[in-house]
């Protein structure tokens, strides 16, 4: 585990579309804020598909992750500590606690019971609070239970949105979601970044009501449209090491250097 960060910041990555680029904006912001500033990162795999851990080379079927983590931690009775189940990917900065699809039940399961499910999450986060300097949440597409959990324990919320495949009602729906989350945890902040823009007037003029008329606070830098990142999704390697010098790439640090700027003023 690494150690020596200061108090761990938290950050959500979440759309209810696929195909807009959320897990590779999860996996750049880590791998830059991890191997390229040095900073301890942490991730939290909150996807059943288990991708990013695929992507950072610790996806196992029937292994123990996520779904340990929320639903048998000490905080809850439980018998696994947060440091049992983190693992070290072959970055020197960045550690992991990965899931699979076992994380689906864990979904079903945190809903039968009667009383209130959603701080799990934040509880189990506090025993290694102290030891990274972020923590990247790559929620999954459902607002379910398990991304709840991520959302109550973060304060900086990145939402992917993509020209056509991010419609203004699903924008909406959730800020509306977001909203209600916000009357709990008062210090979750949302801020959308545009993804696979392409420099015509379709996405400069859909770039312009996203900053203009959304309602969402949105990144100065789009990420623009590469075939790269594709390439890099398929390898399963984070985009900033399969390809540095990719104008995707190169996007992703300036949003860094924002997110940055945004949560270490």
């Amino acid at each position: 585990m690494i150690t020596g960060g200061k108090h761990m910041k938290i950050i959500a990555v979440m759309s209810p579309k696929g195909g807009i680029g959320k897990t590779t904006t999860s996996d750049s912001i880590s791998y830059i804020l991890g191997e390229e500033q040095k900073k301890g990162v942490l991730i939290l795999e909150g996807d059943p598909q288990g991708d990013t851990s695929e992507t950072f080379g610790c996806y196992e079927p029937e292994g123990i992750g996520m779904s340990e983590l929320i639903e048998n931690h000490v905080s809850n009775g439980g018998r696994f500590r947060t440091t049992d189940l983190i693992k070290p990917t072959a970055y020197s900065h960045i550690d992991i606690i990965p899931a699979n699809g076992y994380l689906m039940e864990t979904d079903t399961n945190l809903r039968m019971k009667n009383d209130n499910q959603i701080f799990r999450v934040h509880d189990a986060l506090e025993e290694v609070k102290d030891a990274y300097d972020y923590c990247v949440c790559d929620c999954g597409r459902l607002f379910d239970m398990v991304v709840i959990n991520m959302l109550m324990a973060a304060e900086f919320l990145i939402v992917p949105v993509k020209v056509g495949g991010f419609e203004v009602r699903a924008i909406n729906n959730l800020s509306e979601q977001v909203e209600e989350l916000q009357q709990i945890n008062e210090k979750l902040r949302t801020k959308a970044v545009l993804t696979m823009r392409q420099k015509n007037k379709t996405s400069l003029d859909f770039e312009e009501w996203l900053k203009t008329e959304s309602g969402f606070d949105v990144f100065v830098t789009p990420v623009r449209q590469s075939v790269i990142a594709t390439r890099a999704a398929i390898a399963m390697k984070p985009l900033p090491e399969f390809s540095p010098r990719s104008i995707a790439s190169q996007d992703y640090r300036n949003i860094v250097f924002e997110l940055m700027k945004d949560m270490e003023a």
